[in-house]
């Protein structure tokens, strides 16, 4: 049986791996949140480094109204298992979401919380605005995302998919028990819960930054070295992608706007599968039967342009960095 006895509504869940240099002043900014009590769930990936030592520290050292655990997966999950991990242990029924090496504003589950009542409670996904901030902790204004109350269905997800940022998302536990855990190879999982929300009780927008958004993460681009590291990232990518299509269309599947959705994907989800067959072998060259090759519907022309890209990768890079240095 499920222990209801001083259940909170709110959970702020931090998901770190392996930022033990930035995680001390990430957890001081969860504890510092103003308002009602809320339950703070600090969640290791299985860090190498001493992440969790120092998140066991700071939350046997609390002395504050907010109820703090932590907790540590057995095995690294990676992003994908570990949502799904801190979904599950979250007791709120509004989880909000942040990286352990971002920082929350103090205000930002109380301003949650009060859009969140607005609604009626009906809304399953509150974004805000985002403060840009360096690696090194200097804030370089603010990153706004769309307003997501003027996607009232899937209708409108598909005519145009919203701007977000998911290290400032907040959704209810009845979205991930209705849809359940997301596949684990799916690492874009502020693009799931937005089409997931849209589907089901809908979203909306705090207009006002609550968090400060750290650059350099582990979702920051990185230059590429040689042609072989733009091939791997390439493939990365593809394959990150496709996963985010095939958990689209299985959540569209169960929501029943399976047609709507692959109508309004399809295109983008067949020059990803191409990229990936290109790149299922990233140490060899991709052969010229793939520009023809009638499983994928992308036109002769952007399939050209992939191919030498790929095939002549060390040039690519060359002419990237040439580019970079121009723009620069």
């Amino acid at each position: 049986m499920t222990d209801t006895t001083n259940r909170p509504s709110i959970t702020l869940a931090m998901l770190a791996y392996n930022q033990s240099a930035v995680i001390d002043a990430a957890i001081a900014s969860a504890l510092a949140q103003t308002g009602e009590p809320i339950e703070i769930l600090l969640s290791d990936d299985a860090s190498p480094d001493d992440t969790f030592d120092r998140m066991q520290a700071q939350a046997a050292a609390y002395r504050g109204p907010h109820q703090v655990i932590a907790r540590c997966n057995p095995v690294n999950l990676g992003l994908g298992g570990h949502v799904n991990a801190v979904m599950q242990a979250a007791r709120g029924e509004l989880v909000l979401l942040m990286a352990g090496d971002d920082l929350c504003l103090p205000e930002r589950a109380q301003r949650v919380r009060e859009a969140w009542e607005a609604s009626g409670r009906k809304v399953d996904l509150i974004a805000s605005h985002v403060i840009d901030m360096s690696l090194e902790g200097e804030d370089l204004g603010v990153l706004r995302v769309d307003d997501l109350a003027q996607w009232r269905g899937v209708d409108d997800w598909a005519r145009r998919r919203p701007h977000v940022i998911g290290a400032a998302h907040a959704v209810t536990r009845r979205l991930f028990e209705r849809f359940g855990p997301m596949a684990t190879d799916c690492l874009l999982e502020d693009q799931v819960n937005t089409l997931r929300a849209v589907c089901a009780g809908g979203a909306c927008t705090v207009d006002a930054p609550l968090l400060r958004y750290r650059r350099g993460g582990v979702s920051s681009r990185q230059v590429d070295a040689d042609g072989a590291a733009l091939r791997s990232r390439l493939k990365r990518l593809a394959e990150r992608h496709l996963a985010l299509h095939r958990q689209w269309q299985r959540d569209a599947t169960q929501a029943g706007c399976l047609d709507t959705v692959l109508a309004a994907t399809d295109r983008v989800a067949q020059r990803e599968a191409f990229l990936a067959a290109l790149l299922a072998d990233p140490k060899r060259t991709p052969s010229l039967a793939l520009l023809w090759d009638r499983r994928f519907r992308v036109r002769t022309g952007w399939r050209l342009a992939k191919w030498l890209r790929v095939t002549f990768a060390d040039l690519a890079v060359r002419v990237d960095a040439f580019k970079a240095r121009r723009r620069g």
